[in-house]
């Protein structure tokens, strides 16, 4: 294990409580306060593994802060998208729009392609597409979270988008 590494292993341990407790504030949900500091863990591990960090305290609270801002702006898109129509509306329009057997297994097997082709790709892309594409994450903030410049950012999120495109190609 790399010194880096060690060193953030070791913050991690004695702060691991102060870090939940940030959490908290930054996200404004006491519940979810633990998922967000185990996935703070997880990037910071990566980006430990590959450069040198300075302070162990300051790269898990931006990046505490980011993912706090990404689940927040997720949730408000998710809460927009329900509160859309009456509820009696919605039932006529799920049967109506209920996809085919042939999509549906057609759907799976394009999503298995795409699991794959991700598994294929390298940490530091895969978690950028990742932000990108999943979480909703813009460009400033993958940057912040991985310490890489907004161009290389946005390098990372196009080759893995290139590469789930080639997957999926016959």
């Amino acid at each position: 294990m790399g010194f880096w590494v060690k060193s953030l292993s070791e913050f991690y341990r004695r702060q691991h409580g102060g870090l939940v407790r940030y959490a908290r504030v930054v996200s404004s949900d006491e519940f979810g306060a633990e998922d967000l500091v185990q996935e703070a863990w997880i990037r910071c591990r990566i980006l430990a593994s590959r450069e040198a960090i300075g302070d162990p305290a300051h790269l898990f609270r931006r990046v505490l802060r980011n993912l706090a801002i990404d689940r927040s702006r997720s949730l408000a898109r998710e809460r927009a998208r329900t509160q859309v129509g009456d509820a009696s509306d919605t039932r006529g329009q799920a049967a109506d729009d209920a996809p085919s057997a042939e999509r549906t297994l057609i759907a799976r097997s394009e999503l298995g392609l795409l699991g794959d082709a991700l598994v294929e790709l390298d940490d530091r892309t895969r978690v950028a597409f990742e932000m990108h594409r999943f979480e909703g994450a813009r460009l400033q903030d993958i940057a912040a979270a991985l310490d890489i410049s907004v161009t290389r950012a946005h390098e990372l999120v196009a080759a893995a988008l290139r590469h789930c495109r080639a997957a999926l190609r016959p």
